[in-house]
């Protein structure tokens, strides 16, 4: 452990580690005081709904509440991925996206959101966002997130994008067609706009 620099661990009261999770708050302690590093246990945070977990969290986002999950966080929860090509369906309808592949996150519920989008060098921009697999154009891929940014038309390909959720605002829908799907758009977008307050 003194290879890895630590100095001190922190860790909650019902942590465990190891095969089958055998390993205890003991056993830890016994591991790291022959090193001369400290150990501190965090006591178990709850409120009315019980014990505030990674878990709870989880939860609260797979299940489309993410102003909740911030709470419990202390933060807002967002998706840090590079922007990719797209087929341009969004720019056709006229809400052109930033496309950002889930593939290594945790997918929250799928639908709309409305977002607030960090740029690399620091801005923060506001936009609409669609996660999931565009049932309307049916084209099979896994899940993704598409964000359009309000007001904004900048080159963003490559670059890293960190998108925070602030309120689910529909879940993902497929529409007869896409002249119903772009009215939708249109209709989310000045909701999302509404919310963040723009």
């Amino acid at each position: 452990m003194k290879g890895l620099g630590v100095a001190h661990v922190a860790c909650g009261a019902d942590f465990a580690f190891g095969h089958r999770r055998h390993g205890n708050i003991d056993r830890l302690e016994a591991l790291l005081a022959p090193h001369g590093i400290g150990l501190t246990i965090v006591p178990q945070l709850a409120d009315d709904g019980g014990p505030i977990s990674s878990s709870r969290i989880r939860r609260l986002l797979q299940e489309g509440y993410p102003e909740r999950a911030a709470e419990e966080l202390g933060r807002l929860w967002s998706i840090a991925g590079p922007v990719m090509h797209g087929d341009q369906r969004g720019r056709l309808l006229g809400f052109p996206t930033a496309n950002i592949p889930l593939t290594q996150h945790l997918e929250p519920a799928r639908g709309v959101y409305a977002v607030r989008v960090t740029l690399p060098d620091g801005r923060i921009v506001p936009g609409v966002a669609n996660i999931g697999r565009r049932p309307t154009i049916n084209d099979g891929r896994e899940s993704r997130l598409e964000v359009h940014l309000f007001d904004f038309n900048e080159d963003l390909y490559d670059q890293t994008l960190s998108v925070a959720l602030i309120a689910l605002l529909r879940e993902e829908k497929k529409f007869s067609s896409l002249e119903e799907l772009k009215a939708q758009i249109a209709a989310d977008a000045a909701q999302a706009r509404f919310i963040l307050g723009i």
